[in-house]
């Protein structure tokens, strides 16, 4: 039986040649423009969403809103969010929004690698972060104290988020900051954006923030290396997956070790 020929070498490269060579596209003015819409979004969705559920709710305060409320309004404004990108690459640059982001496939990294690597991602988070505990609960701890409002979390964290968020911070702003000043701001400045963005969620846990940051940096390298948005998407979601099966294993050992 005669051997397969060895594949090409160039097969492991990235496909695409935008993250490897700035084309001085996008630049400061599309950071800046997508910056106060995110301003504007995160200061009047919020107060809108109140008037909207108080034809439902009247005397409806935002410190009353549910879990399920609270999970509705972060899609919604994610998905605003990724329309008004969509807006800027498509009407404004005349761009095509998927060579952009740089949808496309990638055979640097197999399926298997990238779920384990989301998997180490995550444990490796949690032990980490028991080693420094906080002695009040963060705001995401609150958000999902109950069993009902951990599933509806884990819903939303596996099957939406891990999407928006990539589109937002390695499809979009990524391919900002690398036309900018290369993978040296890429890669560390969407880290850092996604770690701010989480703070919200983990305010008081300084230690859980600087591994979210960690984390940002590995997608973002994920994201420069492979050349593609998919690679880091697939952490993403197995990173959340494993996230929130050992939050929901936790929750299900606590109530069995309770006396009845």
């Amino acid at each position: 039986m005669l051997d397969s020929p060895e594949p090409d070498k160039q097969d492991a490269l990235p496909v695409d040649p935008l993250v490897q060579t700035p084309r001085r596209e996008w630049g400061i003015g599309d950071l800046v423009f997508f910056a106060i819409f995110f301003a504007f979004t995160v200061a009047l969705l919020p107060v809108a969403a109140i008037y909207v559920l108080r034809v439902f709710r009247p005397n409806l305060r935002m410190s009353e809103l549910t879990t399920i409320d609270q999970i509705v309004l972060q899609g919604v404004m994610d998905l605003v969010l990724v329309g008004f990108i969509m807006f800027l690459v498509k009407v404004v640059h005349r761009a095509r929004f998927l060579e952009m982001i740089s949808w496309t496939q990638s055979r640097l990294y197999g399926r298997g690698s990238l779920i384990s690597l989301g998997t180490t991602l995550a444990i490796t988070v949690l032990l980490t972060s028991n080693l420094f505990p906080t002695p009040n609960p963060t705001p995401i701890e609150k958000l999902i104290s109950s069993t009902e409002s951990l599933y509806v979390f884990a819903l939303f964290g596996i099957a939406v988020a891990p999407l928006f968020e990539e589109i937002i911070f390695r499809g979009f702003l990524f391919r900002v900051f690398f036309d900018m000043g290369g993978a040296k701001l890429a890669v560390p400045g969407t880290a850092f954006l996604f770690a701010a963005l989480h703070s919200l969620q983990l305010w008081g846990n300084w230690i859980a923030i600087l591994l979210i940051f960690a984390v940002g940096f590995v997608l973002g390298f994920v994201r420069y290396r492979s050349g593609s948005l998919i690679p880091g998407l697939v952490v993403h979601i197995s990173y959340n997956s494993t996230l929130f099966a050992m939050y929901a294993l936790s929750m299900l050992l606590q109530k069995t070790a309770r006396p009845s």
